[in-house]
């Protein structure tokens, strides 16, 4: 088990997230430091720059400050990080500088076996994430035969969403790169996956013609 709580200081960013939007949404000028509102909003500012500074280690605070290269980490920080999946301001950043590290790294089975659960964790249970594409280009580290037999039964799921990104790192196990840029293109507007995405985005949620889509027709 990591011995930083990740849970708990994503609760305290995105808790501390909300407070600085409702206290800005109170102003009438920003200048005036006299006026409780301003008050308010500002050290609303301080609270929430003081929990995002707590919300990682220092080793993984110096790689989303960009004060050291995320290759410095160890890859058990990393696993520790990627497990653990908090959701708050910029994470899905160095989630993305995390990943591309980890396909560059070798692993022990138990490592890979972290690895494995936690893309199949974000297969079942995530929606529109911006660093999805990344566990796909990371998947084919880490593959074996139980870990492609569990995503082709999650490419049969009920829920679209699960069949999508079970797809894609299907995709990615086969090395289709072009397709999986393809199939993630999105209108200007913010790069979502998932059903979230769908309805704000106009995501382009194309299954990638794998073996078992054509056998199934999954839509």
């Amino acid at each position: 088990m990591p011995s930083f709580d990740f849970q708990k200081h994503a609760k305290e960013v995105n808790a501390a997230h909300d407070e600085l939007h409702a206290a800005f949404a109170l102003v009438a000028n920003r200048n005036d430091e006299d006026d409780p509102r301003t008050k308010r909003w500002r050290t609303a500012i301080n609270a929430f720059r003081a929990a995002l500074a707590r919300a990682y280690p220092e080793a993984l605070r110096q790689v989303a400050d960009g004060q050291s290269p995320a290759s410095e980490l160890s890859t058990n920080m990393m696993l520790d990080f990627i497990e653990a999946d908090p959701v708050f301001y910029r994470s899905g950043y160095l989630k993305e500088k995390v990943l591309r590290q980890l396909k560059k790294r070798k692993f022990s089975e138990k490592e890979a076996e972290r690895l494995r659960r936690s893309i199949l964790a974000v297969v079942l249970h995530t929606g529109g994430r911006r660093e999805f594409l990344y566990y796909c280009r990371a998947a084919p580290q880490v593959a074996s035969d139980a870990f492609r037999r569990n995503l082709e039964t999650l490419e049969r799921s009920d829920d679209a969403g699960v069949r999508l990104r079970a797809n894609w790192v299907l995709a990615g196990l086969q090395g289709r790169w072009l397709d999986l840029k393809r199939a993630a293109r999105v209108a200007p507007a913010r790069r979502r996956f998932g059903p979230y995405s769908a309805r704000r985005n106009r995501l382009n949620t194309t299954t990638i013609r794998t073996p078992l889509a054509l056998a199934t027709s999954i839509r």
